[in-house]
């Protein structure tokens, strides 16, 4: 229904827009929000793709596309931002871990990853062991990445299912890209450091090096950064998993290789000093 005075082939005015020429269809053609007619028989550009005639396909009347593009340099208004964000996001970009739920599952995985792994290497009557680090041989140096998948058995397992879960929470919580970031850090530079320092005729596997490197950049994060949540999560740990501190303790008599620990825990605290010590006040 047009309005009083309404020509034909003009565009018209409604509700604060322009809703573009009307014809003898009834169809209209919308206005972009730039003040751009969207003409028929002319193929239209939305979000960088071609949309086509909007004559159609066959003599059918074609699908009108509503077009916002902003000028140069304009500012985007919510809604358009809010598009621009989801046409960015990725599936992965969902995994960032800032989620109790989400810092579960993964730390729950990976902990049924070592499980498994237990298990199978149990069945094949521990010949996995063999691929944990071997300190100077060339062949160990590949337990650097493989030894905190490995243990020596179930009770080595369990002795680290605990503190691996609830620091592995800690770590997730503060985003799943830093803490691969500072685990994968931990791993290869204690794992270094337990091949040149380990005794030559040891096998050293277990994720005993990666929990104590997580002990110390938990601390070390909240020494660090004097960020409040940080430092409650920090005394938490301490009053929780205090007896971890006996591991750091040298024991000659025990097949516990406590140089490994003391590595992962030094290359937790460096790893916290660099990704969180403040910049100098002037």
């Amino acid at each position: 229904m047009r309005s009083p005075g309404a020509q034909r082939g003009q565009p018209q005015r409604v509700g604060g827009r322009n809703e573009g020429n009307l014809n003898g269809s009834g169809a209209a053609t919308r206005a972009t929000s730039t003040g751009r007619v969207a003409q028929r028989g002319q193929p239209q550009r939305v979000g960088g793709r071609n949309e086509g005639n909007l004559n159609g396909v066959g003599g059918l009347p074609g699908k009108l596309v509503a077009v916002s593009i902003p000028e140069p340099g304009q500012p985007m208004n919510r809604r358009q931002q809010r598009r621009h964000e989801l046409a960015n996001t990725s599936m992965l970009s969902g995994l960032r871990g800032d989620g109790p739920i989400t810092a579960v599952m993964v730390v729950v995985t990976a902990w049924v990853v070592l499980v498994v792994v237990a298990i199978v290497n149990a069945v094949l009557h521990h010949h996995l062991t063999r691929f944990g680090i071997q300190p100077r041989h060339a062949v160990g140096l590949r337990g650097i990445v493989l030894s905190p998948f490995l243990h020596a058995d179930f009770a080595h397992l369990a002795a680290n299912s605990i503190p691996f879960l609830a620091l592995g929470w800690v770590m997730v919580m503060e985003g799943l890209k830093q803490a691969a970031i500072v685990t994968t850090a931990i791993i290869l530079a204690s794992g270094l450091i337990d091949w040149a320092i380990g005794p030559s005729s040891a096998v050293i596997v277990g994720a005993s090096g990666v929990i104590f490197g997580w002990l110390g950049y938990v601390l070390a994060r909240a020494w660090f950064s004097r960020n409040i949540r940080w430092i409650a999560i920090a005394i938490m740990v301490v009053a929780v998993f205090s007896g971890m501190f006996t591991g750091l303790l040298p024991r000659f008599d025990s097949h516990v290789f406590w140089a490994g620990h003391v590595a992962g825990f030094v290359v937790g605290v460096l790893t916290g000093a660099l990704l969180h010590r403040r910049p100098d006040r002037a």
